[in-house]
């Protein structure tokens, strides 16, 4: 297998076949992408099985045979050899898989580059007088340095995914400037065939072409070996939620903290190594892939690569959906304690509350209040649910003047409220108290956080509410709550903030009765687990 097996056809798929053609100047990784052993002779069953590295996992893609072809000739990818099929196969699975068409981050390691195509052109692609083609993807395959007398020239081999039309500018394969080259360095560099296939020196390259696709060689698909042995790979998945932790992307913005965030720690500096000479191989960039002064006054290194992929965008054109746009900042972070070696993980609060706080005000009731309780109550004393919607409907509808459009609370958040404060199905006087006290103080925050005075808080602002009603969350658990307690619109009215309140209020107090030693375990047996497990 070799680069010039991945000619273009007429599918327009140059941003793939870029990649392929790469993926052969990595053998052990094509191996693994297409596994050997498979043949038109021996065991022969109609089906290809090949392998892509997707979202940081391999996927297994089993096609058959079935290529379409014109007048006897391959309409799609085809080799250079017409006894060769891997790379026609190989697309065939990828169109499977993915789809056909560009791809920003193809499942194969490549170094991909393209040329910028003039607005003002309809046309997709065509060849300028360089030979060079517009709106059209080459791949780099090779990197060389020579001298001109006392003149160093970088030198960058690029393909064609078409296996022909080449560059005829400076260090075309007719370029005079070969001829003043020895002739061993001139016989190992120059292939004087049309295939694609050319040098162009990178100030040219850096001119003609304005966009760079690196994919990189995790150990992961690598597999192992010596020379990736310093590397530890940490991956997390996430996503951005409206209302939730979809913070944007100034960090001045009063919602940017909201987003994901996650620390890294890097400890081991990299190996010092001989570089081939004090620039490196291409000016400036030592042998720690940092820049950084020169040999003798350089400061410790430690590479990091960071990366974030966007899964499952390609399904969404069809409704007119492509990737977003996306961008992450990098924050310094003070120095680590001896006792706390920060392991990379999301930056996430730890669950925790303030159980004192959650006692609640135990306040007297007015006397009229008390007054209306024992009326309401009976001979029975207590309140069924019924009861305390009517008790809450006179008590409650004064204090809410700031909201536009007041609301009861409802017939099932009562029936919580004696689930939590309550026998289950009654409150008796005592209880009401306690409960009276929370649901002032719950009401003066929601007031705080409900800046519009819309009636309504979002999801920004229920948890900076929940906070200050005591309860430190993280962002799991965040998301949850108010996945389950906002509306249609993605607002929480008083009402639903209750609720989400009381429960917490409610499990934390109950939980924290079977805490085993402080070490932050619960051991709770059968009955006590259903317990808890009605608050939710």
């Amino acid at each position: 297998m070799s680069r010039t097996d991945v000619c273009q056809g007429s599918l327009g798929n140059c941003w793939f076949l870029a990649a392929a053609a790469s993926l052969t100047l990595y053998p052990r990784l094509l191996r693994r992408v297409v596994p050997p052993g498979q043949d038109f002779q021996h065991g022969y069953a109609g089906v290809f099985h090949f392998q892509l590295w997707q979202f940081g996992r391999w996927v297994d893609v089993v096609v058959d045979d079935r290529l379409p072809v014109r007048e006897g000739k391959l309409m799609f990818v085809r080799s250079e050899q017409r006894n060769e099929f891997w790379a026609p196969l190989l697309e065939k699975a990828y169109a499977k898989r993915l789809g056909a068409g560009r791809s920003s981050c193809p499942p194969v390691p490549h170094l991909g580059l393209t040329i910028p195509s003039p607005a003002q052109s309809d046309r997709g692609e065509y060849r300028t007088e360089e030979g060079l083609v517009k709106g059209h993807a080459y791949s780099v395959t090779g990197t060389h340095k020579v001298f001109l007398g006392f003149t160093k020239v970088r030198l960058l081999r690029l393909r064609n995914p078409w296996g022909r039309v080449e560059w005829t500018g400076a260090w075309s394969d007719s370029c005079p400037r070969w001829d003043t080259l020895p002739t061993e360095c001139r016989n190992a560099l120059l292939v004087k065939k049309e295939d694609g296939e050319f040098w162009m020196e990178l100030r040219d390259f850096l001119l003609h072409f304005d966009t760079v696709q690196i994919c990189s060689l995790s150990p992961e698909v690598l597999g192992p070996s010596p020379e990736w042995g310093g590397w530890h790979v940490h991956t997390f998945q996430g996503r951005w939620v409206r209302g939730f932790n979809s913070g944007g992307s100034q960090p001045n913005a009063e919602t940017f903290w909201t987003n994901p965030q996650f620390r890294l720690t890097l400890l081991e500096p990299d190996e010092e190594e001989e570089d081939e000479d004090e620039e490196g191989p291409w000016g400036g960039w030592g042998a720690s892939g940092a820049w950084g002064p020169a040999r003798g006054g350089r400061t410790p290194k430690c590479t990091v690569l960071l990366s974030l992929t966007q899964r499952n965008r390609r399904r969404l054109r069809a409704k007119g959906l492509t990737y977003l746009t996306v961008g992450f900042h990098v924050f310094q972070d003070p120095p680590p304690r001896e006792d706390d070696p920060r392991a990379p993980r999301e930056i996430d609060d730890v669950i925790s509350a303030d159980l004192q706080a959650l006692q609640g005000p135990y306040l007297p009731l007015e006397l009229g209040l008390e007054q209306l309780f024992k009326e309401l109550a009976g001979e029975e004393e207590e309140l069924n649910a019924c009861q305390l919607q009517a008790l809450l409907s006179i008590t409650l509808e004064p204090a809410r003047v700031h909201t536009r459009t007041p609301r009861e609370i409802g017939l099932r958040t009562c029936e919580q409220l004696l689930q939590c404060f309550g026998h289950g199905q009654s409150l008796a006087l005592h209880h009401f108290q306690q409960l009276w006290g929370h649901l002032l103080e719950w009401q003066a925050i929601f007031h705080k956080f409900d800046e519009d005075a819309s009636g309504t808080m979002n999801s920004y602002e229920l948890r900076l509410a929940l906070n200050a009603a005591g309860f430190h969350l993280n962002n799991q658990l965040t998301q949850a709550l108010t996945s389950r307690y906002r509306d249609s619109r993605l607002r929480v009215d008083f009402e639903r903030f209750v609720s989400c309140v009381a429960q917490l209020t409610c499990i934390f107090c109950h939980c924290s009765q079977h805490l085993d030693g402080g070490e932050g375990v619960l051991c709770l047996t059968h009955r006590q687990w259903m317990e808890a497990a009605t608050f939710s």
